[in-house]
């Protein structure tokens, strides 16, 4: 989507800067309000020939409408118009950008603004939209300034969708001054903790994690000695993780449950897509990923192959499971994994009508054999440019059709930063969106909550949990992308604990399971080494200081003051104006033990944090482990594998230090010590993009 607006900038400024090759040329930004007008479209504001195939532009009442036809389907040239400013007097302030904007009708309205830099390179980019059903004033502020190299800002305005209308009126482009740095008593974050409150009790299956079929379960299965991957399990059970996804995403939904069980030299080797080439062995299989299960301690949700699948397979694999392996092992069913989507992987894309028919034919299935399997439904709220959910009216649709044979809600609104961006020199704006967005998956959780309860009957409101079945650190999905290892860094650790501490505070959230535990590639949080084997990365560090919580009683945190930052809008990640620097959960055990676990989103300063604690024990042994690492950057020195015919791309230079490329097995610490207890107060010194995790025991 964001690759798609830079090429659309890019065209826009060869149509709008001719004759503006001297700095200053190009204009001031004129009629935002659309108010001058000639045969029906707004003057200063140029259209291509190819974008006005796209749909009608006219302006009526003083407002832009744009509506766009069966032509405007995703692609560089979208029904939309710009012009250009001159951005010289706007140097070293951060890009402002409002406007009052609407969709309906399956429209979406965006209204963008880019500034280039002399070479014509997109430096800074921030983004409005509006889905269908959606009007509202809508205001956003870059987080970092223009600089100086900046000559020319590109505001653009145009329409998504292939039917309805977008309006958008009174665009207005500005300069804000930079954010000015914090005095030392600024810097401090102050929090009250009431020790013997009462929050929820914590769900076990927040610390959950996506185990997939394929390529021998990326490693779970080791295929020279022929079991399970020792390492793996001891890392596994060492994290703490209580619920594990099978069989994995995507593939769920072209998944027979047949190939994995038998002999494993019965088994076949089958594509994990009908129409793709690559095929896997079905060494990881039902009876492989239970006794996984049982040897860490956890239970499985069984994601059933809704895409291509039928209810009467789906009701066959849980007999299977029930007579084999008992009642206990499989607790939550969920009805397929992303069919919302336009396009899915799988090819099991359908409407929300059809998914709500096969939602309660494989409900009605699975209970039949299973009564008291709780059953999950799937969707997602789109919010700002994270927008994955191909029909707007999937959610109500799902909710008011099926919506009472469901127990749970699975979204995945959790993946960040998901970066088109190239230039490792923006390393540290990429990392700020990523750890500012559990800000909006905060917001998102709230709405979605709000959103099914908006459409189930009376008796189902407030009963429907959600789980997020898929979530964690995520950048880029091409290889060629320099940001495409990043899920093995410190930073990205720094986004799990602060993540989890968003599932723990919503008492609508029981289940959350990471993407995923282990991969040849990128994305596992167990990853390869050099010369063989597997290793734990930071993300999975930071899940493990988290082992304590299932079942402790969450204790009231106020965060009275401190100091915030903000971050832009990146690839599909909106800008946040103020998330805290200093994040922080705590939680007691039935024995009294206050585990209280705080992170540093500032990623070169170390921060102090004040606790105060309230209706606790006089005194108390604390005790600090303290993870953190040179760099956000670093890592543990995990690698992917190389694929023939696949171009990786070479490690950027990130920062001082280049401690990306410089990392080593030994980067990222985690170190015991204690931490300042006096009077009532617990004062933490916390590392910059560090996590730590502190337990209070009362003598």
């Amino acid at each position: 989507m964001l690759a798609r607006f830079l090429r659309l900038i890019v065209i826009l400024a060869v149509l709008v800067l001719p004759g503006c090759a001297d700095e200053g040329q190009a204009g001031t930004f004129a009629n935002g309000d659309f108010e001058t007008v000639e045969n029906d479209r707004p003057v200063g504001w140029s259209l291509s020939d190819v974008a006005a195939t796209k749909g009608t532009v006219a302006v009526v009442k003083g407002e832009l409408v744009l509506r766009p036809n069966e032509l405007n389907t995703p692609s560089d040239t979208p029904l939309g118009l710009g012009q250009a400013i001159d951005a010289t007097s706007l140097r070293g302030q951060r890009l402002t950008l409002s406007a009052r904007l609407s969709g309906a009708d399956g429209a979406v309205a965006v209204v963008g603004v880019a500034a280039l830099d002399t070479a014509g390179q997109v430096e800074r980019f921030v983004v409005l939209r509006a889905a269908p059903g959606d009007e509202q004033n809508q205001t956003t502020t870059d987080a970092e300034p223009l600089s100086e190299s900046v000559k020319t800002l590109i505001v653009f305005v145009s329409a998504e969708g292939t039917k309805g209308t977008a309006t958008i009126d009174d665009v207005a482009v500005g300069g804000m001054a930079a954010t000015q740095p914090t005095t030392p008593d600024e810097a401090l974050t102050f929090f009250t903790l009431q020790a013997d409150g009462k929050g929820r009790t914590i769900p076990a299956d927040i610390l959950g994690t996506n185990v997939e079929w394929i390529r021998d379960g990326n490693g779970l299965w080791n295929k020279a000695q022929g079991q399970l991957d020792a390492d793996i399990i001891a890392m596994s059970a060492q994290a703490g993780i209580r619920m594990i996804r099978f069989p994995g995403g995507v593939w769920s939904d072209t998944y027979d449950w047949r190939d994995g069980i038998g002999p494993q030299s019965a088994r076949p080797t089958t594509r994990h897509i009908p129409d793709q080439d690559e095929t896997s062995h079905h060494s990881i299989g039902t009876p492989e990923i239970v006794d996984f299960a049982t040897r860490i301690g956890a239970q499985l949700m069984i994601t059933v192959n809704a895409g291509h699948g039928t209810p009467e397979q789906a009701a066959a694999w849980a007999a299977h499971i029930r007579d084999t392996h008992g009642l206990a092992i499989a607790p939550v069913w969920e009805i397929g994994n992303e069919l919302y989507m336009e396009n899915d992987m799988s090819g099991g894309s359908m409407t929300p009508e059809v998914y709500a028919e096969k939602l309660r034919a494989f409900e009605a299935a699975i209970r039949a054999e299973l009564p008291d399997a709780r059953i999950a439904g799937i969707g997602l709220v789109n919010y700002g440019p994270y927008r994955f959910n191909a029909h707007d009216d999937w959610n109500r649709i799902v909710l008011e059709q099926a919506g009472d044979v469901i127990d749970v809600f699975a979204v995945h609104n959790a993946y960040a930063p998901l970066v088109v961006e190239s230039s490792s020199r923006r390393w540290a704006e990429v990392y700020r969106a990523m750890l500012a967005s559990p800000v909006t998956i905060a917001q998102n959780l709230s709405d979605t909550a709000a959103l099914i309860d908006a459409s189930v009957s009376p008796a189902k409101r407030g009963k429907i949990a959600i789980a997020v079945t898929e979530w964690g650190p995520s950048y880029s999905y091409d290889p060629k992308n320099p940001y495409f290892d990043h899920v093995k860094t410190m930073g990205s650790a720094l986004f799990v604990a602060r993540t989890l501490n968003v599932f723990m505070r919503d008492a609508r959230v029981d289940s959350a399971q990471f993407f995923k535990l282990s991969d040849w590639l990128n994305m596992g949080w167990i990853g390869p080494v050099k010369g063989g084997g597997w290793r734990e990365t930071p993300a999975l560090m930071a899940l493990g200081l988290y082992r304590d919580a299932p079942g402790a009683t969450l204790l009231p945190l106020d965060r009275r003051e401190g100091p915030t930052f903000a971050s832009s809008h990146l690839g599909f990640q909106p800008a946040v104006e103020a998330a805290p620097l200093v994040d922080a959960v705590a939680f007691r055990d039935a024995a009294g033990k206050i585990t209280l676990i705080a992170s540093n989103a500032d990623l070169e300063q170390p921060r102090e944090a004040r606790f105060t604690l309230s209706g606790g024990a006089a005194d108390y042994k604390v005790t600090a482990h303290s993870m953190s690492g040179p760099s956000a950057v670093a890592h543990r020195d995990t690698i992917h594998i190389d694929v023939p015919g696949v171009p990786f791309a070479a490690p950027g230079q990130f920062g001082n230090g280049d401690w990306f490329a410089r990392a080593s097995a030994d980067s990222i610490t985690l170190e015991t010590g204690t931490a300042g207890w006096a009077d009532g107060t617990l004062t933490l010194q916390l590392p910059p993009a560090g996590i730590m995790a502190v337990t209070l025991v009362s003598p």
